[in-house]
């Protein structure tokens, strides 16, 4: 059975409630610490009343995890473009790479908010290491998803080539656009381009007359 369009329009305005109030949370938790912050605050900065936060959010934990949720989210969108990519080229890498920078500069704030508050947020030790695990086993499984792609090379091999480029790229991006570190480099996508085309070398076809 088809869903309404009342109920559709009520979905919809329920995820913009949600998105706003996540939007807001960020605000504030740039502004204070977490333990500091109020579910009052974010409320304010939303321009919403305290039970309407309440109703989306029990309190600031679940808040903070849905920040976490969402900068994994940006970056599983990110390597699904890159998995869709019907060739892997140094062209087609570098392209990817300036899109895939783009959003992480949009996502900046949010990910010093999250990984500042994390540790105060986090219910036990144990689950920030289990969602970090599961999002990054979703990136991996993206990038060997196509087995074509890695002809002769074997599962587990592919595997750790897919987690290498993933985690040189995350760590990458955490140290320039996340923190800001300062580089010389003319055109630092370049060289992180050549890192990823080596660690997906077997994958990694050669460019078409006249590529980057």
């Amino acid at each position: 059975m088809e869903p309404t369009p009342r109920r559709n329009l009520r979905e919809e305005q329920k995820n913009l409630t949600h998105r706003r109030l996540l939007d807001a949370a960020v605000t504030v938790l740039t502004e204070k610490p977490f333990l500091d912050a109020r579910m009052e605050d974010i409320a304010q900065a939303a321009g919403v009343t305290r039970a309407t936060v309440y109703a989306h959010f029990p309190g600031k934990a679940e808040i903070v995890d849905a920040l976490v949720a969402r900068v994994y989210g940006v970056m599983g969108e990110a390597y699904a473009e890159l998995a869709a990519l019907p060739r892997w080229t140094r062209a087609g890498i570098r392209a990817w790479l300036d899109e895939a920078a783009a959003d992480w500069r949009a996502m900046a704030p949010v990910r010093r908010v999250a990984n500042a508050a994390a540790p105060a947020a986090l219910r036990s030790p144990s689950a920030g290491r289990v969602q970090y695990v599961e999002a990054h086993e979703r990136y991996v499984a993206m990038l060997v998803g196509s087995p074509e792609r890695w002809r002769g090379v074997g599962p587990a091999e592919s595997r750790q080539r897919a987690l290498m480029a993933v985690l040189q790229t995350e760590s990458f991006f955490a140290a320039w656009i996340a923190v800001e570190w300062p580089l010389e480099t003319a055109d630092p996508l370049r060289l992180l381009a050549d890192s990823l085309c080596h660690l997906l070398a077997p994958a990694v076809e050669n460019d078409s007359a006249g590529g980057a």
